[in-house]
């Protein structure tokens, strides 16, 4: 339609392709043509396009191609009288920004500014709580800045000066003390074999991922999304863990020592338990009914900060022992003792294994089994007493092997001292009980 423009741009009689193509590389003009930046003493000669400026042709180069084709016929009448009358202008789309290219590119104005610094709780070795304050740091304000050169007007080369303004830190120090975090809340340590040393780590490794979390009041703990799978490409190790009621090796054996450790701190701390799981059979570690059974992507321990103020969540690993402390406000520490009870007792089945290799009478254990059991555990908060859970432990199989060797024949009466004495040097003909397979540290 002729005597339509797009801003100076004649796209009159133009088809619409052929008019986004006109538009597009006056466009490119502009973002091309070089600015003078300055600020105090330090220069610089950039485009629009490589501080992040770019702009669109498609919509303009649309609208001026709808003049008189589109609306109702009086609309399109009119338009058409404006367009052989008095031009019809169509504005460019604004420009756009992309403030992470704009901060590359004024990197060297920016560098040496003072950056705004957030404040932080500290807590160090000994429990000392200590609050890093905030600092205001300076910034580039691009709003003002650029202002000037986002304008779509001639003549496209220019000079800005940086304008720079206060930038405030997203953290302030008085956000830091409304948290109202002034000490220990709960502590929880349980005991490990450090001489078994991939449990071991994989243990400290775990604890790690948690030490230093901070939860939000109503904010939802959970220790898969925390701490992440437990695979050989994070850094976990094979140990002893339960599969199918079996004890077995696995990768991040020992991990759920640590789930079990922190959510008897949580229960300690009076937080609320979203979720738990109990492991499928008795561990040594912690009290039946208070221990955390975790497998990533299928059991997690969740628990709600329903205590009305920040908590903080402090972990430590040496010497054999995993700690973990719940810092809080201590005005809302409520008075916690847990209690477990144990409402039934499963024996474990016994099967024998015949074996050729023992002498008829002779027995061995093979596996010692354990019993299983049925517990309730509860929470005593302030002296109000209420069921946390019930938890089933599967009872371990007991084997024992039967010797279904005949003795030898009996002997000369010459030979009865030296025989009696090779019976007494024999290790495994023996009334006597051995105990040949037991594991205590696993999960």
């Amino acid at each position: 339609m002729p005597g339509v423009r797009v801003e100076w741009i004649e796209v009159g009689g133009l088809t619409q392709k052929e008019a986004e193509k006109k538009i597009s590389e006056v466009q490119q003009d502009f973002l091309s043509a070089p600015v003078e930046i300055t600020a105090d003493e330090k220069r610089s000669r950039l485009s629009r396009g490589e501080l992040g400026f770019s702009m669109d042709a498609v919509k303009p180069a649309q609208q001026a191609y709808q003049v008189g084709r589109s609306g109702s016929a009086t609309k399109r009448i009119n338009q058409v009288w404006n367009a052989y009358h008095k031009q019809v202008v169509i504005p460019c789309q604004e420009v756009t920004i992309d403030t992470e290219q704009v901060d590359s590119a004024l990197v060297s104005f920016t560098e040496g500014l003072d950056k705004p610094q957030d404040a932080r709780l500290v807590i160090d070795d000994r429990d000392q709580i200590t609050i890093i304050p905030s600092k205001t740091g300076i910034a580039v304000d691009l709003d003002v800045s650029l202002e000037e050169l986002k304008l779509f007007k001639k003549p496209f080369a220019g000079e800005i000066e940086l304008q720079f303004r206060e930038e405030q830190p997203k953290i302030s120090t008085a956000d830091v003390e409304a948290m109202g975090i002034n000490g220990i809340i709960s502590s929880f340590t349980t005991k490990f074999d450090a001489n078994n040393h991939n449990r071991a780590y994989n243990i400290a490794l775990a604890a790690g991922a948690i030490n230093n979390t901070l939860l939000k009041p109503g904010e939802v703990f959970s220790f898969n999304k925390k701490v992440g799978p437990r695979t050989a490409e994070r850094g976990y190790r094979e140990a002893i863990v339960i599969v199918s009621n079996q004890f077995v090796p696995g990768l991040g054996g020992g991990v759920c020592q640590v789930s079990t450790t922190l959510y008897n701190v949580a229960l300690l701390a009076g937080l609320d338990i979203v979720e738990r799981s109990n492991h499928s059979l008795a561990v040594s570690y912690v009290p039946l009914g208070r221990d955390a059974a975790v497998s990533y992507g299928s059991q997690d321990l969740k628990f709600r900060n329903n205590l009305g103020s920040h908590v903080y969540i402090k972990t430590s690993t040496g010497n054999g022992s995993v700690t973990m402390k719940i810092f809080g406000n201590k005005q809302q520490q409520k008075n916690v003792q847990l209690e477990t009870v144990v409402d039934s007792s499963i024996s474990p089945k016994v099967s024998t294994k015949k074996d050729p290799s023992l002498l008829k009478g002779k027995t061995v254990v093979e596996k010692a089994g354990a019993s299983g059991y049925r517990v309730s555990a509860y929470r005593i908060i302030n002296g109000t007493k209420k069921l946390l859970s019930r938890s089933n432990y599967t009872p371990i199989e007991r084997v024992v092997r039967v010797g279904t060797k005949e003795p030898p024949a009996k002997p000369d009466p010459e030979h009865d001292d030296q025989e009696d004495k090779d019976e007494k040097e024999d290790p495994e003909q023996t009334d006597e009980t051995d105990e040949i397979d037991e594991i205590d540290e696993i999960g």
